[in-house]
């Protein structure tokens, strides 16, 4: 006896296709190529910006705390309540030395000008702490190292004390207008030199 199936006809088995694999055109590989180009150029680009932006900031904060330094010594009333004042000119060896310090004479009636070249030095006062900028040149006049670059100063500083107005002939209080000048890269000529001022007024006494 027959199966009833055996009457069914056959039915064609389907055939198995395998998916088509998907690619990148040359084309398209070209130009994501050239569009990864431009991108990288332009990031390598701007570590230089950002490398210069930082070293503008760390002088530019430098530069606040040293004069933020000299018109505090300058305006130190520990002095004897005199017109003799301090400003630092030294600091390899322990900072509150005499040796590191240069009097500074309030009481006359002409403008004087300071020259300082700060570098990076350790702290001999205090064990283990780190490196920080101090003075190692210093001058009362005009010297060369500070317009021709001839030096290792990471930057440079002028001080001008001079008088403003006077209040009595004979007063002992008579302000004096400070102007402290922070320049960098210290080594480089002085037209070559970024300048930031710092202005302030200090009492003879």
């Amino acid at each position: 006896m027959k199966s009833f199936f055996s009457h069914l006809p056959l039915q064609p088995k389907p055939s198995l296709r395998l998916p088509r694999a998907s690619a990148f055109s040359l084309t398209e590989v070209v130009i994501a190529m050239g569009v990864a180009a431009v991108a990288f150029t332009s990031i390598i680009a701007l570590f230089p910006l950002g490398l210069g932006m930082s070293k503008e900031s760390y002088e530019a904060t430098q530069a606040a705390l040293i004069a933020q330094t000299i018109l505090a010594d300058l305006k130190d009333a520990l002095n004897g309540g005199s017109a003799v004042k301090l400003i630092q000119r030294g600091g390899a060896a322990n900072v509150f030395t005499s040796a590191n310090y240069t009097s500074i004479n309030l009481s006359g009636n002409t403008s004087t000008t300071y020259y300082l070249g700060y570098d990076q030095q350790p702290r001999s006062d205090s064990a283990g702490s780190p490196i920080i900028l101090r003075p190692y040149i210093f001058s009362s006049s005009l010297p060369a190292w500070y317009t021709d670059g001839t030096n290792t100063a990471t930057l440079i500083v002028r001080v001008i004390v001079e008088k403003t107005y006077v209040l009595g002939a004979s007063s002992a209080s008579n302000p004096q207008k400070v102007e402290v000048s922070v320049e960098s890269p210290g080594n480089a000529k002085a037209t070559n030199r970024i300048q930031r001022v710092f202005p302030g007024v200090i009492n003879q006494s």
